[in-house]
């Protein structure tokens, strides 16, 4: 008897220990946590915030754990979405008192790219009531979803509706255009009055002396400059962006003003204050003429454009302006060209002048029918200069400087232009642009 309660001693000596050491031993095996078990996906899309939603992909028995990524909270794993931008993240992973935690990544995935005629401008200026198209352009997979979202920094300034800004009232907002799969665009927008909407108003007052401040006249040049560059300088783009903007953007109609001479053609002793090649931009500070002053004579001038200069042909003052080539050749100085100081004349003894630039076409039913002539070309008559700055289904607009003003004038494309005696002959000016890059649509 005594025999057999040593033996049960002695077993249970040996059983307890192990009972208590498989249940210690389980006990930690049940709580250790297995970070390779446990791992962060996402689509390849962001929201307004540019954040990708994260969820926790697990391989365990989910219901033991809870999760937070950083210094968000602990949530149960079917809760467990989380708000994410591309990098590093700490994902945690806690089960009872126990956690552990491994670095992650949201990584992004770009699958294509897209573009916009405006992407090399520092600052898009906007006219206030104005409207600008992104006109995108896109290298993705047919299956991709190419909608643009946009989030605007002051949607007081401007709004976009179907890829088009639109200018609400006068300051500066930036713009983030952005594709689904995190591909996004940083565009700055400044809405002014300086210019008006682009379309054809030949009622515009004519520009007063003086109107603008030096800093004004500065913002101007820059706004110039800008749809130069949009349309790209050196090219047939470049030339329409001055011509258009000139006529359609600016605000005030420019005189015309017969010249009175020039100072580096044809033995010309002095010039008048035309503003015509002598520097690029807008003449509308004196500022432009400081070293023609110094350097040359002149008969009153030379002025900016609006202010009174004697016309040496009418005996006369007169605002000062452009006469038809001196407008050709700034659009085309400014575009990127440089044809020198030359006129509208058609002198067998002088090679230089505008009518010489290409081949002339004459304008006849048959060439306006079936021409290569674009917009940018070179339009004239004898004695007149003009370029076509649009052409639709039915129509040719020129920008001309004739009596009284610089204005668009609208013709009927096929047979009303051959009846009017104002244009005789185009000169397509592919071997002057050289066709190379450019950025340009046949209406405005």
């Amino acid at each position: 008897m005594k025999k057999i309660i040593v033996i049960d001693i002695i077993i249970l000596l040996f059983l307890v220990p192990s009972i208590i050491f498989t249940k210690v031993y389980y006990y930690v095996k049940d709580n250790n946590i297995n970070l390779s078990n446990f791992d962060i996906v996402y689509e390849n899309k962001i929201d307004e915030d540019f954040k990708y939603t994260v969820k926790i992909d697990s391989k365990d028995n989910n219901e033991f754990y809870s999760f937070k990524i950083d210094n968000s909270d602990y949530l149960k794993h079917d809760n467990a979405v989380f708000k994410l931008e591309e990098g590093k993240h700490i994902l945690y992973v806690k089960k009872g008192e126990k956690t552990a935690s491994k670095e992650v990544y949201v990584k992004k995935n770009i699958l294509g790219s897209f573009s916009s005629s405006i992407d090399n401008l520092d600052i898009y200026y906007l006219a206030l009531n104005g409207q600008k198209a992104f006109n995108f352009s896109f290298k993705y997979d047919d299956t991709f979803n190419k909608n643009v979202y946009y989030k605007i920094e002051n949607s007081n300034v401007i709004k976009i509706e179907n890829n088009i800004v639109y200018g609400l009232s006068v300051g500066n907002s930036k713009v983030t255009a952005y594709l689904e799969d995190g591909n996004k665009k940083e565009y700055n927008f400044m809405v002014t009055d300086l210019i008006v909407p682009m379309y054809i108003d030949n009622n515009k007052p004519y520009l007063s002396c003086n109107k603008y401040t030096f800093e004004e006249a500065q913002l101007l040049d820059d706004i110039l400059y800008s749809r130069v560059k949009e349309g790209i300088e050196g090219s047939r783009g470049g030339v329409l962006a001055a011509a258009r903007f000139l006529t359609l953007e600016f605000p005030y109609s420019i005189n015309y003003f017969n010249e009175n001479g020039r100072l580096n053609n044809h033995n010309s002793k002095h010039i008048d204050g035309e503003g015509r090649y002598y520097h690029k931009g807008l003449y509308l500070d004196s500022s432009k003429y400081l070293d023609i002053e110094k350097n040359s004579s002149t008969f009153s001038g030379p002025k900016i454009w609006g202010c009174p200069l004697y016309d040496e042909y009418l005996n006369s003052y007169r605002s000062n302006g452009f006469s038809c080539s001196g407008f050709v050749t700034w659009a085309m100085y400014n575009g990127g060209f440089d044809v020198k100081d030359v006129g509208a004349g058609d002198y067998i003894d002088i090679d230089d002048e505008l009518s010489d630039l290409g081949k002339r076409n004459k304008i006849t039913y048959e060439y306006m029918k079936n021409g290569n002539y674009k917009v940018g070309d070179f339009i004239a008559r004898d004695g007149h200069a003009a370029l076509i700055i649009g052409i639709d289904e039915n129509n040719i607009y020129t920008a001309e400087s004739l009596p009284p003003k610089l204005k668009v004038y609208t013709y009927e494309r096929y047979s009303g232009i051959v009846k009017d005696t104002n244009l005789t002959y185009i000169i397509e000016m592919d071997d002057i642009y050289k066709e190379k890059s450019s950025n340009y649509n046949n209406m405005w």
